[in-house]
């Protein structure tokens, strides 16, 4: 993810719990019907950002700054959790979906996605999606605006992923996508009184725009009963913004691990990622460009609990990462804790 995309999706994900099957596209199965997964709790979040103003779930953020110069406080909020995916499988390998994917959690990525899932046997599965919003986050009209109250605004997303899993029946894994990213009121730099900033000014500081992003990413499954599960990936994004100083591309290396318990009854699920980011043109406000390097780590352990059912698990999840900008006021630092169930429904 790049630098803006991790502020805003840390807050997407926020103790969303994930499962062993989330490491790649869980295997369509053979028999038709209804099936899916739903996630929901309670979590907490400390959060130190000068640019996010939270989302319908969560309130938080601190609407006045004094300065541009000012390093983001901290603020913290409880909130509910909730996600899942519904899917209904036909025949001939076919499986269509709606919702927020498991892998999408292991992966830190909070998007929504409805689309369909083709298995083609040895060859591997290939999955194709429209992408939105499912709830938009929030940000500031104008997120420099000095010794005033910000008010708040959408940030909403739509696009496409392309995924092949197994390719030829290899453990690799490669996708690709877009989205087109628009702020509903952009106002970036009209508010901000220390330094000028004109209509050019303003252009420069444009968030709406298109992001591709690319990932190349291989499962590794080790140990003698093979219960421990490694996936790296690479990712490559370029942000394509109406504003140069909001444009860039970025880099992230991350490390997938799940463990899967004696008899699947618990499981340890982590990741840790790498994200390098470097802009197009200097931020005006600054004058200097807002490059920055990002690290997120995060562990969720859940437990099948003892019903009759065998589908509810209980969950635990721990999450933090920070964004070093060379721009103080971009600096990012995020701490959550969740506890949830999840819910598995449909047939077997």
């Amino acid at each position: 993810m790049n630098r803006t995309h991790l502020r805003l999706s840390l807050l997407a994900l926020l103790g969303v719990g994930i499962a062993p099957s989330a490491m790649a596209i869980e295997p369509i199965p053979s028999t038709p019907g209804w099936r899916g997964f739903v996630v929901g709790g309670v979590g907490y979040l400390d959060l130190k950002s000068n640019l996010v103003a939270g989302n319908n779930l969560v309130d938080i953020g601190h609407p006045v700054i004094d300065s541009v110069n000012q390093r983001p406080r901290s603020d913290d909020a409880v909130h509910p959790v909730i996600t899942g995916e519904v899917n209904y499988t036909f025949g001939g390998g076919w499986q269509a979906f709606f919702g927020t994917s498991l892998e999408d959690a292991v992966t830190l990525d909070g998007v929504t996605q409805l689309g369909a899932r083709k298995d083609l046997g040895s060859a591997g599965i290939v999955q194709g999606g429209v992408l939105f919003s499912g709830i938009p986050t929030q940000v500031w009209e104008d997120p420099y605006a000095e010794g005033v109250k910000r008010k708040e605004t959408d940030r909403d997303s739509t696009g496409a992923r392309l995924q092949w899993d197994r390719v030829l029946g290899s453990a690799f894994e490669l996708t690709f996508s877009w989205r087109d990213i628009s702020i509903d009121t952009e106002r970036s730099g009209e508010g901000v009184t220390s330094v000028t900033c004109d209509a050019s000014c303003q252009q420069l500081l444009r968030r709406d725009g298109d992001q591709y992003q690319f990932d190349a990413s291989y499962l590794f499954r080790l140990g003698d009963s093979r219960r421990h599960l490694v996936r790296p990936m690479v990712r490559y994004t370029i942000n394509d913004r109406e504003g140069d100083a909001i444009s860039g591309d970025a880099y992230r290396l991350q490390l997938s691990y799940v463990f899967i318990g004696d008899g699947a009854r618990y499981s340890l699920a982590s990741n840790v990622a790498y994200v390098s980011s470097s802009q197009d043109a200097r931020n005006p406000i600054f004058g200097r460009k807002t490059d920055a390097d990002g690290v997120v780590l995060d562990a969720t352990l859940f437990y099948r609990l003892p019903t009759e059912s065998r589908r509810w698990q209980a969950v635990g999840s721990v999450l933090w990462g920070k964004d070093d900008s060379d721009v103080n006021f971009n600096d990012t630092e995020v701490t959550s804790l969740s506890l949830g169930l999840m819910y598995r429904f449909g047939a077997r």
